[in-house]
């Protein structure tokens, strides 16, 4: 009987309300959790009149009290039974730190147009490449995925449509690839910051800056936390098309062999493909040979491993971050795979009362290694060979097939994919960096301090080609022989390496002081940079099978390219910024910034920027009588910048290339090298300039849980380089210079919401963001046109750019009916299923004068996201959307026509063409019935011209999917474990698009020169869906 009473005597019951220390009134839903010293032991929520009543244990110390928009507040239990207590509001949001530049600000004094994401936040994404993490999160941050082939970082980004951003990280400059390669595991935050404000960066901050913040250590009072976290993953392509099995090739390459449109009348050809070779494949005694499953695998592994260690003290603070990522890739070989390792160490130390220092480290070691070749070859080798070519002679897995016969020249794909055959591309990337930072308290002046700093980064890219040459076999039935076939010949070796060394040193002093309400966070700081670089790469023929260098002949070898260059800038930067109150805010910051690009005499400017902010909120009239706003600030910012990414490294300086493969003379028999001239100095060049406008909003309502803001924002660039197209005399010798001649305008606008919420013990949050932006050419240099037509259509000045030009496409013909009461001709041999253009300038005649804006080229005009989030009692459940609007595509050869290439194979969409219900039928008999497809008839012109030739990419992904549980205190802590997570993460799950067979991402072709985008993009390595698991463990 003791027992019980005893275990009885060990509980009682605390009761109390909970009230808004504003208001006054009763908060409903506020949890409240009773904690142990070793965790949490239960947890209820107030009742709608801010009522609760808990029963806790006598080992229970404190009470916490938690509401969406209010403050935690811990209450010691004591020997309480009665706890009532009133919830201030939460200014942890507002209060949070924002990287914007060489110094820090909150985001309720901020004053510029910068968008903040924490790494929490971008770690929901599982990915290999941290850009992709970015997806769809920050307002006008752009990103398009072009590949996820293993060491593929080629991701695209931009903010609001400017090109490649400036990446700093913790102070530095760096650029994309280092930022691509990092781990989300050490990022603390990253920073966007959009408008004139990255004036303070100068001459690379023409596009925008992005701050990526790494993690550091934190005062523990000498504990440490040490984290350890891995995932598995499955990676499957996303809408990759297959090809035709034996039957509907057959089909196909007799529909097309039957027909002879170059008159208006039919000829029936005996089919390439008789009767009696269809038969083995229908009756099952031959079956299709599948090459894209011999080729490549359905699923591929993925995984990351990290370790961090987290820890300090008063003394000294420290982080220790250790990644490691395997990512394998499709190919059946096993031949194509990437590893990564990642390490970071922030160790910031307390020397003296007023001296303390920071020593950063990282480092990025990558290998890729594939089978000798380019990928784009692999996938079209693969979609073009025939179904009814074996993978191996004879069926013999001894000898593989490569008999030109079945596969019309082309290489066999299963071999071209073995390194054991081809050989191999080993690519080594080794990047390493370090930091020294003192920060000095000046004695005397409270809040003037002095910092200095160095960084020494090194990079050293190495690449290893071996392109063996490897045998394919030919069998001979009569015979019962196998004829080898030799291809590849000679084998080669190539080796280059790249050696890049950047330094940077700042000097500067820092004033943060505050006089009663008057607030300042000023800084003067000198910076100086130097880059240097060193590249060199080899070519060998081998006359044995050896994959080194020094073991070919000494008859073809020589230098493939290499070269060597240096650049470096000087700069003074400055910030006044002042507030009052956090009330009104001002900021003037500056750059006197030197390039080593320019002439003497043009290398320096002087860059500004001014931006200003009011927290109308913070009125009393606004207090008084508008409660359920709580935050409204208005911001104007506006900045000029300039640009030297443009220009040469020594562009005032008459130079030579040395070209000694192409270029020279011939003596002794052999070609010898030789020179060609670079262009004429400009005495005259310089930066572009650049002027950036922005308007900003930000709202909060119903106690912050509703947040909002607007951007509208314009950039002009003026003096962009272009070189005149004045005729000079060919006796000069030489080109003419780079100018600054052109100018643009960049405009658009930002919308992002974010609630947050919950009821009683569920929390939840929905956000969203659309950004749209579009670009104008201002001045332009153009050739003067010859008439009306010709201004109107090849002008650009006065323009958007990227403006795609064709013929509108009317629809299909859909009987010989439409087809003769067309008005307008449509060519000879029409028939039902062509597309008929239409007449767009009304002249009775289909020609090049009808071609006018039909959609847009590049990146997409309209970029949106949309963020959910859950959680409940340890589970949470985070969805992230992503889109783009405004976005159009065009394919050319395989994607477009069925059997392009003759004889190779084709892709299974086209059999949904139209063709007679009779296969024998004259197709122009009117009386013929036809059963309609998507394609017109094979053989006539299936190109997709016009309208019809542009496909629109616009698309809804989900982007992330995680689900998480969180293991219970109470249940890990007795084995020394401070948090335990579970998870299981998905990416690119789900697609929404009009977009027919591809995935929307996939580069199409090229038009009119589109940056960044090449002639065979539409055969990369295709993205990728992802199916991870995984665990976290803090101890």
């Amino acid at each position: 009987m003791l027992a019980p009473l005893y275990g009885l005597a060990q509980t009682r019951t605390i009761q109390g309300r909970v009230t808004d220390a504003q208001t006054g009134e009763a908060l409903a839903g506020v949890s409240v959790t009773a904690n142990t010293a070793t965790g949490q032991e239960r947890a209820t929520s107030t009742d709608d009149e801010g009522a609760y009543r808990i029963e806790v244990s006598a080992e229970a110390t404190t009470l916490v009290f938690q509401y969406v928009g209010k403050a935690t507040l811990t209450e010691q239990i004591g020997s309480r039974t009665s706890i009532t207590v009133q919830l201030e509001d939460d200014a942890s949001e507002l209060d949070e730190v924002i990287v914007t530049g060489y110094a820090t600000t909150t985001k309720a004094t901020l004053t510029g147009a910068v968008s903040s994401i924490s790494g929490q936040d971008m770690v929901r994404t599982k990915n290999e490449n941290v850009v992709n993490m970015l997806t769809g999160k920050v307002p006008g941050l752009r990103v398009q995925q072009r590949s996820s082939a293993p060491g593929d970082y080629s991701t695209r980004l931009d903010i609001r449509g400017m090109g490649d951003p400036l990446v700093v990280v913790d102070g530095i400059p760096r650029d994309k690839d280092y930022f691509s390669r990092m781990s989300g595991d050490e990022i603390e935050s990253v920073s966007v910051l959009k408008d004139g404000t990255a004036a303070i960066y100068g001459l690379r901050a023409a596009n925008g800056v992005i701050l990526v913040t790494t993690k550091s250590g934190g005062d523990m009072g000498g504990k440490v936390d040490i984290t350890f976290s891995t995932n598995t993953s499955l990676q499957q392509f996303l809408n990759v098309p297959e090809t035709t099995n034996a039957i509907d090739y057959f089909t196909l390459r007799n529909e097309r062999n039957w027909q002879d449109f170059g008159g208006n009348y039919m000829v029936r050809r005996n089919p390439l493909v008789p009767e009696e070779q269809f038969q083995p494949y229908l009756d099952g005694t031959l079956t299709s040979y599948d090459w894209m499953d011999k080729v490549f695998k359905k699923t591929t592994p993925q995984s990351q491993h990290n370790l961090s260690v987290n820890g300090g003290s008063d003394k000294i603070r420290y982080f220790f971050n250790l990644g490691y990522s395997k990512q394998s890739g499709s190919y059946r070989s096993d031949d194509y795979n990437s590893d990564r390792w990642n390490m970071r160490s922030n160790i910031d130390a307390q020397i003296t009362k007023r001296l303390k220092a920071r020593v950063s480290l990282g480092g990025i070691m990558l290998n890729t290694t594939k089978p000798n070749g380019v990928d784009w070859t692999a996938y079209k080798n693969t979609w073009l060979t025939r179904p009814n070519a074996p993978f191996y002679a004879n069926d013999n897995p001894q000898y593989p097939n490569g008999d030109p016969q079945v596969l019309n020249e082309s290489v066999n794909p299963m071999v071209q994919t073995d390194a054991d055959y081809v050989g191999y591309n080993l690519n080594k990337d080794r990047r390493f960096n370090g930091t020294f930072q003192l920060e000095y308290q000046i004695p005397g002046v409270d809040g003037l301090s002095a910092k200095g700093s160095y960084d020494y980064a090194v990079s050293l890219p190495d690449y290893h080609n071996y392109h063996r040459v490897f045998t394919v076999y030919q069998y001979n039935r009569d015979s019962d022989t196998y004829s080898p076939i030799q291809k590849g010949t000679p084998a080669t070796v190539t080796r280059g390496v790249n050696i890049n060394n950047n330094t940077n040193m700042q000097l500067g002093l820092f004033y943060n002081k505050s006089f009663g309400l008057h607030n300042f966070n000023n800084f003067l700081l000198y910076e100086e940079t130097y880059s240097n670089w060193d590249s060199f790469s080899a070519f060998r023929e081998m006359h044995v099978d050896s994959e080194y260098l020094f073991a070919g002949a000494d008859a073809n070898q020589r230098a493939q390219g290499g070269g060597v260059g240096d650049r470096s800038s000087k700069s003074m930067v400055g910030q006044i910024d002042y507030n009052y109150a956090s009330k009104y805010m001002f900021a003037f910051k500056f750059r006197y910034d030197g390039s080593s690009r320019f002439p003497e005499g043009k290398r320096f400017g002087f860059f500004p920027s001014v931006s200003g902010a009011w927290r109308v909120s913070q009125e009393n009239f606004m207090k008084d009588n508008v409660d359920f706003v709580n935050e409204l600030k208005i911001r104007a910012s506006y900045g000029e910048m300039g640009d030297d990414n443009a220009a040469g490294n020594y562009p005032p300086t008459l130079g030579y290339n040395l070209d000694p493969n192409a270029v020279g003379w011939v003596f002794g028999g052999g070609l010898q090298g030789g020179v060609t001239t670079q262009p004429i100095p400009n005495p005259n060049l310089t930066w572009y300039h650049i002027k950036s406008y922005n308007v900003g909003l930000d709202v909060g309502f119903l106690q912050n849980k509703l947040n909002a803001t607007l951007d509208v924002f314009q950039r002009d660039r003026s003096g962009l380089l272009a070189t005149s197209g004045a005729v000079i005399p060919a006796t000069v010798g030489a080109n003419l210079p780079q100018e600054n001649l052109n100018g643009d305008r960049n405009f658009g606008y930002e919308v992002s919401l974010d609630y947050r919420s919950r009821v009683n013990e569920f929390y939840y949050n929905v956000g969203g963001q659309i950004s749209a932006t579009r670009i104008k050419r201002t001045d332009w240099l153009e050739t003067p046109a010859n008439n009306s037509y010709d201004y109107w259509r090849n002008r650009t000045a006065g323009r958007y750019t990227n403006i795609w030009w064709g013929t509108e496409s009317g629809g299909m013909f859909t009987n010989y009916e439409d087809i003769r009461n067309f008005s307008v001709p449509q060519g000879q041999g029409a028939l039902p299923g062509d597309w008929y253009l239409n007449d767009w300038n009304e002249d009775g005649v289909i020609n090049d004068q009808d071609n006018h804006p039909i959609a847009s080229i590049g990146l997409p005009l309209f970029n949106y996201g949309l963020s959910l989030g859950a959680s409940w009692r340890g589970i949470d459940l985070a969805l992230d959307f992503q889109g783009v609007h405004g976005v159009f595509v065009k394919y050319n050869e395989l994607l477009v026509e069925a059997l392009p290439f003759g004889e190779q194979n084709t892709l299974s969409f086209f059999m949904d063409r139209w063709r007679p219900v009779d296969p024998n039928a004259d197709y122009f008999d009117a009386s013929t019935e036809w059963i309609p497809g998507f394609f017109p008839v094979t053989g006539h012109d299936g190109r997709r011209t016009g309208t019809n030739g542009i496909q629109n990419a616009a698309y809804i992904r989900l982007k992330t999917t995680e689900l998480g549980y969180t293991l219970p205190d109470r249940w890990v802590s007795k084995a020394g474990v401070k948090n335990l997570r579970i998870y299981f993460s998905g990416y690119n799950l789900l697609t929404f698009t009009g977009l027919d067979h591809m995935d929307p991402e996939r580069p199409g072709q090229r038009i009119n020169n589109e940056p960044g985008v090449g002639d065979v993009d539409l055969y990369n390595y295709p993205n990728n869906k992802t199916y991870t698991f995984g665990a976290s463990i803090k101890f």
